[in-house]
């Protein structure tokens, strides 16, 4: 049962006996005659739940130490009654996919569960989340909004963010034998962005202006099409200039050094001969193996964030090109290779591709463009054989 009592210093104290356990809760109230009757309706109150078995300890006291013990004990004293509370299920969920995952994923899924899901259902006993619960909450996600007015989450963003409410509830239904409430959800559907990659003639530009210091790091991208993780994670040690490869071994991702994400993309990339004289002038520095190629000041490996915002987009604007993202190279790369009438399946190898699929679904349109190949010399055939003169 519930009680109150006044410690020594004159602050109200509750002392909650349950499941052969006591529970101590300073107010922090001073014993005014206010706070004492406040005291008094708050115990009247747990102790009326206790009777019926309807308290939660964490309706009470939210942020105390004491909430996972009290709900362990009332899980083992009714063991068919109460699942448990979402935030704890997720957490226990959480650390069995740990073992699974590279430390830059279960960064990214505990900012998810952190900053939306355990704010919105960690309340809920497990049994209790439906459907009901997780539409209404990505509608509200859906109508967020940035200070001009434009959605602050995109579908995707939205569907990342509530990926692992799917997986904890269908591992709670699974082990606490109830129906998986998510039958029936349907993710949201997804708009690929729009390709933006350079002509060559803004890729000139773009090395015309581009800080002398980064020349060399933008050849590098805009020739072989590597990801910014990938550059960022190349050493001395992944450049073999004896049979003029590069490589790629490992990912730099959120200052983390990680293998790369998919056996495709282990892959060896020709160094040919403009890039040969690059790469010598990059490499000429380093003296140890497992320096960086480009790095910071301090030898740490390059901020993917900071290269978009201080030299990038800076360098776009200077050479009056339009703004895109960073990951145009990679597009720009491709193109560019088509266009030069590369084997198709040469560079989906390059980008590091399962298949040539993405190329002809992406870049096609990009390509005819880049190759002049838009149906001009079908129209000159047909002209120069006076197919369609006028009789």
């Amino acid at each position: 049962m519930a009680n109150y009592r006044i410690r020594p210093n004159g602050i109200i104290q509750y002392d909650i006996h349950i499941y052969g356990r006591r529970f101590r809760e300073t107010t922090g109230m001073p014993a005014t005659p206010k706070n004492i009757k406040i005291a008094k309706a708050t115990v009247k109150q747990i102790n009326a739940e206790i009777n019926l078995n309807t308290f939660q300890y964490r309706d009470y006291f939210p942020d105390s130490k004491k909430v996972e013990l009290f709900e362990a004990l009332q899980q083992a004293r009714f063991p068919d009654r109460f699942s448990p509370y979402f935030d704890n299920f997720a957490n226990n969920w959480l650390e069995r996919q740990k073992p699974k995952w590279k430390q830059s994923y279960y960064n990214t899924v505990v900012r998810n569960l952190n900053n939306y899901l355990k704010p919105e259902f960690g309340n809920l006993l497990v049994d209790e989340l439906t459907l009901n619960h997780l539409e209404h909450y990505r509608q509200r996600l859906s109508l967020m909004e940035k200070e001009d007015g434009s959605r602050q989450l995109s579908n995707a963003r939205i569907n990342n963010i509530l990926w692992p409410l799917i997986s904890i509830m269908s591992l709670a239904a699974d082990e606490y034998h109830f129906p998986y409430p998510f039958a029936r959800y349907k993710a949201l559907r997804e708009e690929k962005s729009d390709s933006n990659p350079m002509t060559l003639e803004e890729v000139k530009c773009f090395l015309h202006h581009v800080d002398a210091k980064w020349y060399d790091y933008f050849l590098l991208r805009f020739m072989t099409g590597m990801r910014s993780c990938e550059v960022h994670g190349l050493q001395l040690q992944h450049i073999d200039f004896n049979h003029r490869l590069i490589r790629i071994r490992q990912n730099v991702v959120n200052g983390e050094i990680t293998d790369v994400k998919t056996p495709k993309s282990r892959r060896d990339l020709p160094i040919n001969d403009i890039l040969f004289e690059s790469l010598k002038r990059v490499t000429q520095p380093l003296t140890t193996l497992d320096a960086f190629l480009f790095s910071d000041e301090a030898g740490r490996p390059l901020d993917t964030r900071k290269i978009g915002q201080k030299i990038w987009h800076p360098t776009l604007k200077k050479a009056g090109l339009s703004s895109r993202r960073p990951y145009e190279t990679r597009h720009t790369a491709a193109v560019l290779h088509l266009a030069a009438h590369e084997n198709p399946l040469y560079v989906s190898k390059m980008l590091g591709h399962s298949s040539t699929k993405l190329l002809f679904e992406i870049y096609a349109p990009y390509v005819f463009n880049a190759a002049r190949c838009d149906g001009s010399a079908f129209s000159t055939m047909m002209e120069s054989n006076h197919v369609f003169d006028k009789r």
